[in-house]
């Protein structure tokens, strides 16, 4: 086999490190710019590949990048269409590279640096070419074209735009950074208005979440998500901020991305958390996340579907709650939990204690735990109510479940012993 061009990793500008294949197997060496500009054991591209003087090998490296390319039918369209293998993760990378999640533009070495993104870039596009882009993802996944080499993990159809500070939307092409992730219907129905009102609860709950809203082109309703991964800078220039889920923060492939598979579990999250010295508020946070998805009855909360945060200085955060929907909404989906709650894996199980007890896991503290657990519950009949209003269309079967469900979780928290001020609880269960 003849060894294919490395690419070359580009961080804010810089060419920071390089990804080599040889027989297969994948080698990440970091460059003289990144020992430059950052102290060893700085959690540069990932907290699996801090900067090192020696190279990193397959084992590590593969788990992280692979991670950054899409899902099944997704993967498996676009390795056909490129003439790859699917499992060929250093080739997708080169075809697809340019554009990711987080702040990595991964391209063949000889490219040289990405471009820089002012706003005025991009032709715009009528909403009758959105609207055929959207109808075409089953041929075309993310957009993908002659023009536009993006990659974004998940196994939903989605496309990836930028849209420009006048509203317009643009194609991500020639390796300007997409902005906005545009999800239309999925097999499950109504799931864009699930995932729009999760979202706003979430948010009015006080939990930092992605910005998403409902948006029709043409006949089709799609939910917009804008990236937290990209910030408008002050000259105009969208610039990607830094991150990575889970499953790469802790080395483990997508396909064990459930911990019913051996993928991340709640602890696992917070052990990396204090680690690597996140602020401890994210700790409270993360306990946040928990009561949302078991009390919102998503269980679908799983290693791809939280991430960290890096910011330049190589210190990171807990990223904003993003890809979460009622899945107890759906008969046919499993009350399996996608990370469990001190230990209890069926979604309905979970009681009141068991959140408390999560966080006392995690060096919460009891008090502690119990107190943000509470203030949780007291809050979700306002947020549901400011959802409702926001988010257009929400199924009224929805709203019902999930104001039950916060109804019977907060009567188990008085029930249980959980007041303010209170220092014992006994674990019960929420009878959701």
């Amino acid at each position: 086999m003849t060894q294919r061009e490395p690419l070359a990793i580009w961080l804010y500008g810089e060419h920071v490190a390089t990804l080599e294949e040889k027989r297969g197997a994948l080698r990440l060496d970091y460059t003289h710019a990144a020992f430059r500009g950052y102290e060893l054991n700085t959690p540069l591209i990932s907290v699996t590949m801090p900067v090192s003087a020696e190279p990193y090998g397959h084992k590590t490296v593969w788990p992280y990048f692979d991670g950054l390319l899409p899902e099944g039918e997704a993967r498996r369209m676009l390795a056909f269409d490129f003439g790859l293998g699917v499992d060929d993760t250093f080739g997708l990378l080169t075809e697809l590279g340019r554009d990711c999640a987080g702040a990595l533009v991964i391209q063949p070495v000889a490219v040289g640096p990405p471009p820089l993104s002012p706003e005025s870039d991009g032709t715009a596009l009528a909403e009758e070419d959105v609207a055929r882009r959207l109808d075409q993802l089953r041929t075309m996944p993310l957009g993908v074209d002659g023009q536009v080499r993006v990659s974004l993990a998940g196994m939903q159809g989605k496309l990836l735009l930028s849209k420009r500070a006048d509203g317009a939307w643009v194609l991500p092409a020639e390796g300007h950074p997409s902005t906005h992730i545009l999800k239309p219907v999925g097999a499950l129905p109504q799931m864009v208005e699930n995932e729009a009102f999760s979202l706003a609860v979430a948010r009015r709950l006080g939990v930092a979440a992605a910005q998403a809203s409902v948006a029709e082109f043409g006949e089709r309703r799609v939910l917009v998500v804008e990236r937290f991964d990209r910030e408008w800078g002050e000259d105009g220039q969208v610039e990607r901020v830094h991150q990575e889920d889970f499953c790469q923060a802790l080395g483990i492939p997508t396909e064990r991305k459930y911990e019913e598979s051996g993928g991340p579990t709640f602890a696992r999250v917070a052990s990396t958390l204090r680690r690597w010295r996140a602020p401890s508020a994210d700790l409270e946070r993360l306990l946040q996340v928990a009561v949302a998805s078991v009390v919102l009855g998503n269980a679908d909360m799983h290693g791809k579907n939280i991430a960290l945060l890096h910011d330049r200085t190589g210190g990171i955060t807990l990223a904003p709650l993003y890809d979460s929907m009622s899945t107890r909404i759906y008969p046919s989906v499993s009350r399996t939990m996608g990370m469990f709650v001190h230990t209890v894996g069926d979604i309905d199980a979970v009681g009141v204690g068991d959140l408390v007890a999560e966080g006392e896991k995690w060096g919460l503290g009891h008090i502690r735990a119990g107190e943000v657990v509470l203030q949780m519950l007291e809050r979700f009949p306002a947020a549901v109510s400011h959802a409702v209003d926001e988010v257009p269309g929400v199924p009224e079967q929805l709203i019902a479940l999930v104001k039950q469900r916060a109804k019977n979780a907060l009567d188990a928290a008085v029930a249980a012993g959980l007041t303010h001020g209170v220092q014992g609880v006994r674990r019960r269960g929420m009878a959701l």
